[in-house]
């Protein structure tokens, strides 16, 4: 797998965090979306691949995606545009590897009763999904509104379970 990303502006997301307070204070009640400023937003681009145990190739992706100013939260750290997009390849190349074809063009499903008992801190469905690390879940949720850097609450996976993981 192979990755390239251009880094989060953090100057810029620091005064679109500020122009959203702002907004609150001085407009308080009034629901006006406080977009992003265009400036510095963050890409990830990945080329992906599975492997059967053989060694022959049974999935690959390439996917590229950029933030955009008008939905999401931005996170005041370089990484945080790529950390939010890192998840939407994620869940892409899961999907592609359950349903066996590609996930673009087909709408989004909601989360399932496990990702939200997860994402809650309730136990995961697989081991491997504590191997490999936790969604942030509600603490993660508060900080992404907030604009705290991910990995202030990223639960990154424990090194013991996830070399534990990849052996299987």
């Amino acid at each position: 797998m192979s990755n390239a990303s251009a880094p989060t502006d953090q100057n810029a997301v620091a005064v679109t965090k500020a122009a959203s307070v702002a907004k609150t204070v001085l407009l308080p009640g009034v629901p006006v979306p406080t977009p992003r400023i265009p400036i510095g937003l963050g890409s990830l681009s990945v080329e992906a691949e599975a492997r059967a145990r053989d060694g022959a190739q049974v999935a690959a992706m390439t996917w590229g995606r950029g933030a955009n100013a008008l939905s999401g939260s931005a996170h005041v750290s370089p990484a945080g545009d790529a950390y939010k997009l890192a998840s939407a390849f994620g869940d892409d190349f899961s999907q592609m590897m359950v349903i066996g074809k590609s996930p673009f063009g087909t709408f989004a499903k909601p989360p399932s009763t496990e990702r939200i008992q997860s994402w809650a801190g309730g136990t995961p469905k697989y081991p491997a999904c504590e191997a490999f690390g936790r969604e942030p879940g509600l603490v993660g949720a508060i900080g992404g509104a907030v604009g705290v850097p991910p990995e202030w609450n990223d639960k990154a996976a424990d090194a013991g379970q996830l070399s534990t993981a990849r052996a299987r």
